[in-house]
This record gives C-alpha cells, sequence and structure tokens, in this order.
C-alpha cells in the first residue's frame, strides 16, 4: 500500500525545477530524510542539511503555504497511517516465534514479490538501453548492490556501461558527464536518496533517457522516466527486501544478451579470453593431500 508520506514528498518533488537553487536544495533535503522533517525542530534540520532556517520557510511559502510549520504539520499528518512501517528499524520490535519463522516468513514473502514481477516491461527497457550509444549505471545506499550486478553483468558483453556512484565524493562531476541521447540505469526504493534525486534531475537537463528500477512507479527518482521496472520491497524481516529487484536484474541482462545476437557473443567471448588471461578463478580440481 502507497504510504501517505509520499503525497507531501510528491508535492515537494513536483516543486523542484520551479524553485530557486538553495530553495530546492532544502526540499531535497526533506524528500531524502521526510522522517527527519516531520520530527526534527526546523533549526536542526536546517543545521543538518547547511542551509539557513529560512531557506526552509520561504520554500514552504513558494509551496502555497503560510510558512515551515505547517509544510511539517503535512508530513506529520501524512506519516501518521504509515508511522509504523516508516519508522527506524532500530525501534521496531523484534518479531515473536525466533529466527526460524522469521527466515521461513521472508522466504514466503519473496516468493509473491517474484510472483507479481512484470516481465513485459522488460523488452521495453531493453530497446531503449540497446539504441542508446552509452549507458550509466547509479544506486546508492542498499540500490548500490544491485547497479553493481547489472553493470557488472552487462559491461560483459557491452564495454560502454559506466557505473557512477559518486566515490570521493565527486558525483557532481560524474553527473556533468551526462550527454544527450545517453540512457541512465537508476535504481531506488523509499526511502529515497537524495543522490538518486540528483541523477534523474541531472538526466533530465542533459537529455538522457531513464530507466528507473523502484518500488512504485510514481517514485520521485522516477519522474519522467522512459522506461520503469517495479519491484515490492515488503518483507517479515526489518529491511525491505531486494529480491524483486536481484530478478529484475538479471531478467533484464539476460534479455539484452539474447537480443544482442552473435556481436554480443563476440565481445562476450572478448571479454572472458581477457578474464581467462588474468587467471582470476581458483582451480576446482581434486584436491591434493
Amino acid at each position: 500500500m502507497r504510504s501517505r508520506t509520499q503525497d507531501t514528498v510528491a508535492l515537494l518533488t513536483a516543486a523542484l525545477r520551479r524553485l530557486p537553487p538553495q530553495q530546492a536544495d532544502a526540499a531535497r533535503f526533506v524528500i531524502g530524510r521526510s522522517f527527519e522533517a516531520a520530527t526534527m525542530p526546523m533549526r536542526g534540520l536546517a543545521r543538518a542539511a547547511g542551509l539557513p532556517p529560512a531557506t526552509f520557510t520561504r520554500m514552504a511559502q513558494s509551496l502555497g503555504l503560510p510558512g515551515w510549520e505547517e509544510l511539517r504539520a503535512g508530513l506529520i499528518a501524512d506519516a501518521r497511517d504509515d508511522l509504523g512501517a516508516r519508522r527506524p528499524f532500530s525501534v521496531r520490535p523484534l518479531p515473536e516465534g525466533g529466527p526460524e519463522p522469521l527466515a521461513g516468513a521472508m522466504i514466503a514473502a519473496d516468493r509473491a514479490i517474484l510472483d507479481n514481477l512484470d516481465a513485459a516491461r522488460i523488452e521495453q527497457a531493453a530497446t531503449l538501453l540497446e539504441a542508446a550509444p552509452r549507458v550509466i549505471v547509479a544506486g546508492f545506499r542498499s540500490c548500490h548492490a544491485p547497479a553493481l550486478l547489472f553493470h557488472y553483468q552487462y559491461r560483459l558483453f557491452r564495454p560502454d556501461t559506466a557505473l557512477i556512484g559518486g566515490v570521493g565524493g565527486v558525483l557532481d562531476v560524474e553527473l556533468g558527464g551526462l550527454k544527450s541521447g545517453d540512457a541512465l540505469v537508476l535504481f531506488g526504493f523509499d526511502p529515497y536518496s537524495r543522490d538518486g534525486l540528483l541523477c534523474a534531475e541531472a538526466a533530465a537537463d542533459a537529455g538522457a533517457k531513464v530507466v528507473a528500477i523502484v518500488d512504485r512507479p510514481d517514485a520521485p527518482v522516477a519522474e519522467g522516466a522512459a522506461a520503469v521496472l517495479t519491484f515490492g520491497t515488503d518483507s517479515s524481516g526489518f529491511f525491505p527486501s531486494l529480491t524483486g529487484c536481484i530478478a529484475l536484474v538479471q531478467a533484464l541482462a539476460a534479455t539484452l544478451y539474447s537480443r544482442a545476437g552473435d556481436a554480443g557473443r563476440e565481445q562476450l567471448r572478448r571479454t572472458e579470453a581477457r578474464i581467462a588471461a588474468h587467471t582470476p578463478y581458483l582451480e576446482t580440481g581434486p584436491r591434493r593431500r
């Protein structure tokens, strides 16, 4: 079920492009940390964001509200229905019944997630990526692992695939290299990373197309995306499930390889030969005593 908190986040996201730069920075901060924005005093939030407190007031007024407290009240009201789902993992109660029933329930939930994946949209995403002269991949925090996996698998037979992640604090430099016609594969789920939102905005500004792999079609990082693949994250455990996301990554990579034909197969052969020359794998013959 959709979180009501996202109504306010969606309002902020829709306003980003018309807000002055400093107010847009404040909006991005609230979008990425809506729980803190709903619970922290404005001055504390401003300190965390590195912005003047008045910026948050002016941002709220730009949205047609009297001031920050009215925007914060909206965040609090929207979060009330799903507070249990959005509060920090560390304060949630331990599951009853011990770890064994928990593991079984998590696996059952993952089966349901896989059953609900929409494979039909994978072909659309594959067509878009094939047409792009260059493919960029980005995923932050929990989404870095599926982004890394997709980058690795796709680059085996398409070398002009690049992974960006702001290592060393240079995400702004990496995003500055986006060009019109590029394709950005962007991963994200609630709560969304501010870096992911920056990537989506940079792609739109550069004229690059986005393939969003997200938990909801209306995810803030998927706004304006040319193709959207969705996966469920519900889990009986403490953390959102990434099983559906990983399944989409593997299905998309396999689809792209199957459509690449002889050229893709030949590129994979060259890649495998280069890997074999560096002997990165262990010998798996009989053990010597």
